[in-house]
């Protein structure tokens, strides 16, 4: 009988991670010792270095619900290329392809990617010009400075009622943290759809302005801060965990 058990046990268990059975450790703290106390200010955020490998520095821009803007620059020829994104979350790169994960905690929030195979298809960016000049005084609303051009990105989801906190690959594939209007998700993108791997929290861990910071023994840095909660996520291969601060 303890056999039959034990079989019974792992079989639910690889099913409820999906099909890949790619397992994931899902753990949590509240400063503990031995776990770091990470805090926002420690990481260096530049929005012109964003994202950088051996031919493109990226940048980002947001307005908000006006509109947000991904940039590839050159760095071989110094043009810059880009298209709408509202607002950049994080870019990854997988199989030569650009991936760039967008969110917006605007009304019922907002979630997007987009795939980007070859950055010179985007629109060469130029500067608009402005809506109105009076004497030395240029007129500018929020949102005239965003590109609005989508050629070049092909778009693989496109979502309301639901914000993604984080992007990050493991072996090859790409995984998302999601929060809808209840609670905090491992996902992955699938027919154009986030298909639930696990619950990482019944709660909403999300932030206003998420930002993934990676440091230098490859560590996924996710910062969450709201009205009910404060803390990080830290996310090393296939293990995730939660650091709640008091």
């Amino acid at each position: 009988m303890n056999r039959i058990t034990l079989i019974l046990t792992i079989a639910l268990y690889s099913k409820c991670f999906g099909q890949d059975h790619v397992k994931f450790v899902i753990k949590e703290s509240i400063n503990n010792d031995g776990i770091p106390k990470l805090d926002r200010n420690t990481f260096k955020v530049d929005n012109n270095k964003f994202f950088e490998d051996s031919f493109y520095l990226v940048s980002k821009t947001c307005s908000g619900e006006w509109g947000g803007t991904i940039k590839f620059k050159d760095k071989h020829t110094g043009i810059e290329y880009s298209a709408a994104s509202t607002c950049p979350v994080v870019v990854n790169k997988l199989n030569d392809k650009y991936y760039i994960t967008n969110t917006l905690a605007h009304l019922s929030g907002f979630s997007e990617i987009l795939e980007v195979s070859d950055p010179k298809a985007l629109t060469v960016f130029e500067f608009p010009k402005p809506r109105k000049k009076k004497g030395k005084t240029i007129i500018r609303y929020v949102g005239d400075d965003e590109s609005k051009s989508t050629k070049g990105t092909k778009q693989l989801l496109d979502s309301i009622g639901i914000l993604t906190i984080a992007s990050f690959p493991f072996q090859g594939q790409l995984y998302h943290i999601v929060v809808d209007y209840e609670k905090t998700y491992l996902t992955k993108l699938t027919n154009g759809k986030y298909i639930t791997i696990d619950t990482i929290s019944n709660q909403r861990l999300w932030t206003y302005d998420p930002e993934v910071f990676t440091t230098t023994d490859k560590h996924y840095i996710i910062f969450f801060d709201n009205s009910n909660t404060k803390g990080y996520y830290d996310i090393y291969e296939n293990n995730i965990t939660i650091v709640r601060q008091k």
